[in-house]
C-alpha cells in the first residue's frame, strides 16, 4: 500500500469519525468487511497513525545543523600597574558534514519500516475479520435452518391436532408434536441471539455506526485454493518484508554510528577587547575521538541487523512447514464438505420433502416423525459446520502463505 493510500485512509478515517450518526441498512460480504475493517478498525486507525509519527522523524533529520551555536562572553578586570577590562566574546557552530545524510537515511528507513508494520498489522486484522465473517456467516445461515425447522415443526403440531381430532392419534403424540415445536421455535430464538453476538463482533471491526442494520451476503464456502500458489506468496509475507525493513533500519543506523565516530568539525569566531585594543579571530574545533568512536551504537547495531536476519529466515522456514500443514488441514476439511454435499445433501433435501408430505397425509407415526426430524436438522447442521470448518481452514492457510483473504 503506498504513502498516498494510506494518507488517503487516515484523513478518510478522522472525517468519518466527525460525521454524525446515520443508520441505515448496510450488506457487507467477506470482500467488503475486509475492505471496511481496514480504514474503520480501531487497530487500522491507530496503524496508520503510527506511519504519520513515523514520517515526523524526518523533519528532525534533515535539519541542516542540529546543534544550535554557542555564545560564550567573558568580562573581568586586569590586574597591573593600569587597571584595564577585558572584554571577550565567543560565538561556536559545531558542523556535522557526515552525519546529515546517515540520519535521513536512518529516518526513510524507519518509514519503511512503519509501513512494512503497518501491512503485517493489517494482515492480522484481515485474518480476524475473516474468521468473524465466516462465524457471523455461519450463524445467520443457522438461523435460516431453525426457521425451516420451526416451520415445519409447527404445520407438524398442526397437522397432529387435525388428526387427534380425527382420532388417529392420542394426547401423548399431540403433545409430543407440541413439544417439538416449541424446541424448534427455542433454537430459532438461540440462534439469533448468537447471530446478534456474532454481527456484534463484526461491526466493531468494520466500524459500524450503532443503529445501522448489518445484513451479511456470500457464500460460507471458500474459492478453491492451489499449494503452488500459497507457496510463492510465503517470502513476501507482510511480516517478513516488515523484518527486512527492520534489518534495513539497522544497516542505517550502523551507518549513522559509524559516521558519528568520526572527528567532529566545528567554526568558531571571537573578539577580544584588551587594553584599549579590539581584536577579531577564528578559527576551527577538531575533536579527537580517541576513546569514544561509536563502537557501542555499532555493535548493537550489527546485533540487531543479525537478529532480524535470523528471524527472518526462521520464520520463512516455520512457514514452509506450517503451509504444508495447513494445506493438508484444508484438503481434507474440502473433501469432507465435497462428500457431504453428494452422498447425504441430496438425501437431505428429498427427505425434508418426504416428511412434509407424510406428516401432513398422516403417513407417518409422530414418534417416527420426530426422529426423522432431527436426524434431518442434524444433518443439515453438520453441512455448514463442515462449511465453517473449510472457510477456517481456508483462513489460515491464506494468511499462513500471506495472501489476502
Amino acid at each position: 500500500m503506498s504513502c498516498h493510500v494510506r494518507a488517503q485512509l487516515v484523513c478518510a478515517a478522522v472525517v468519518l469519525s466527525s460525521l454524525p450518526a446515520q443508520a441505515g441498512p448496510l450488506t457487507i460480504d467477506l470482500p467488503a468487511a475486509l475492505a471496511r475493517a481496514r480504514e474503520r478498525a480501531p487497530e487500522a486507525i491507530a496503524a496508520m497513525g503510527r506511519i504519520a509519527e513515523a514520517e515526523a522523524t524526518r523533519t528532525g533529520a534533515r535539519v541542516l545543523l542540529v546543534h544550535n551555536p554557542e555564545l560564550e562572553v567573558g568580562v573581568g578586570p586586569r590586574f597591573g600597574d593600569a587597571r584595564t577590562t577585558q572584554i571577550e566574546a565567543r560565538i561556536a557552530q559545531p558542523l556535522e558534514p557526515t552525519r546529515r545524510r546517515a540520519r535521513i537515511r536512518v529516518a526513510d528507513e524507519t518509514v519503511r519500516h512503519a509501513h512494512a508494520t503497518t501491512d503485517a498489522q493489517l494482515r492480522e486484522l484481515s485474518f480476524e475479520v475473516a474468521n468473524v465473517f465466516n462465524e457471523a456467516r455461519h450463524a445467520d445461515l443457522v438461523v435460516e435452518l431453525v426457521k425451516r425447522s420451526s416451520a415445519l415443526a409447527g404445520r407438524a403440531a398442526e397437522a397432529a391436532l387435525r388428526r387427534r381430532k380425527a382420532g388417529d392419534l392420542t394426547d401423548l403424540d399431540v403433545d409430543l408434536a407440541k413439544i417439538a415445536h416449541g424446541r424448534a421455535r427455542s433454537a430459532v430464538a438461540a440462534a439469533e441471539a448468537e447471530r446478534a453476538a456474532m454481527i456484534g463482533r463484526l461491526a466493531v471491526l468494520i466500524g459500524a455506526r450503532p443503529d445501522d442494520t448489518i445484513t451479511l451476503a456470500g457464500e460460507l464456502r471458500p474459492a478453491l485454493l492451489v499449494l503452488d500458489g500459497l507457496r510463492d506468496g510465503v517470502p513476501a509475507r507482510a511480516d517478513v518484508r516488515a523484518l527486512e525493513a527492520e534489518a534495513r533500519v539497522a544497516g542505517a543506523e550502523r551507518a549513522l554510528a559509524t559516521a558519528a565516530g568520526r572527528p567532529d568539525v566545528g567554526l568558531w569566531f571571537g573578539y577580544e577587547r584588551d587594553d584599549g585594543d579590539s581584536i577579531v579571530i577564528g578559527g576551527v574545533s577538531l575533536t579527537l575521538p580517541l576513546w569514544n568512536r561509536g563502537q557501542g551504537e555499532q555493535a548493537a547495531a550489527r546485533a540487531k541487523q543479525r537478529r532480524v536476519e535470523a528471524e527472518r529466515t526462521a520464520v520463512i522456514g516455520a512457514a514452509s512447514r506450517q503451509l504444508s500443514d495447513v494445506f493438508e488441514a484444508y484438503s481434507r476439511s474440502r473433501e469432507a464438505v465435497e462428500l457431504f454435499e453428494r452422498e447425504v445433501v441430496p438425501a437431505l433435501t428429498d427427505s425434508e420433502q418426504l416428511l412434509d408430505r407424510s406428516i401432513e397425509a398422516g403417513q407417518i407415526a409422530v414418534s417416527n416423525y420426530l426422529v426423522a426430524r432431527q436426524e434431518i436438522l442434524s444433518g443439515r447442521r453438520e453441512y455448514l459446520d463442515r462449511q465453517l470448518a473449510l472457510a477456517k481452514a481456508a483462513a489460515v492457510a491464506r494468511f499462513v502463505a500471506g495472501v489476502s483473504p
